[in-house]
């Protein structure tokens, strides 16, 4: 079995990293399978002989999901490693000239859902839209607070494009 701490450092760096396209037309469409491919790279080069694969929640069947009030949430990034779910990944974009504060709320929200079934959670977040830089009093205070369950925030941005 691989690493648990070694695969969410592997993620969180290919999440950092990765270089980012100028725009996405499509967040499930385009940014996940983005995501997706640059992860599987990430695993084949770091863990070639583990059986780590990555399930997206776009199309097919055999989706993960977790049932809770009445309803049903589903991780857009799955990681297993052989049956056993090692991470999930909470992927949202956030367009150009489009306010944030809903976008980060859901994300955030979605990944305290998924870190009732998964031992690590990333909230990545690829934000092209609107920001004020005076507005960041908090933002260690949630990270903080986030840690505790196993979530981690990863917010990039257009000036980050190419990390």
């Amino acid at each position: 079995m691989v690493d648990a701490s070694l695969v969410a450092e592997a993620i969180r760096e290919t999440l950092v990293r990765m270089p980012l396209a100028a725009s996405y037309a499509d967040e499930q469409r385009d940014l996940q399978p983005y995501a997706q491919r640059a992860l599987e790279e990430t695993f084949q080069q770091s863990f070639p002989t583990a059986n780590l694969r990555t399930v997206i929640s776009v199309g097919g069947t055999g989706k993960p999901s977790l049932s809770l009030l009445g309803t049903r949430f589903w991780p857009d990034v799955e990681i297993r490693a052989g049956t056993t779910a090692v991470a999930a990944i909470e992927v949202k974009l956030i367009r150009q000239g489009h306010p944030a504060s809903k976008a980060i709320a859901e994300a955030v929200g979605q990944s305290l859902i998924y870190s009732i079934r998964y031992p690590r959670v990333f909230t990545f977040v690829v934000h092209y839209g609107r920001s004020d830089l005076r507005y960041h009093d908090d933002d260690a205070e949630l990270a903080k607070r986030l840690s505790r369950l196993n979530v981690e925030l990863i917010l990039r941005r257009t000036s980050d494009r190419v990390a």
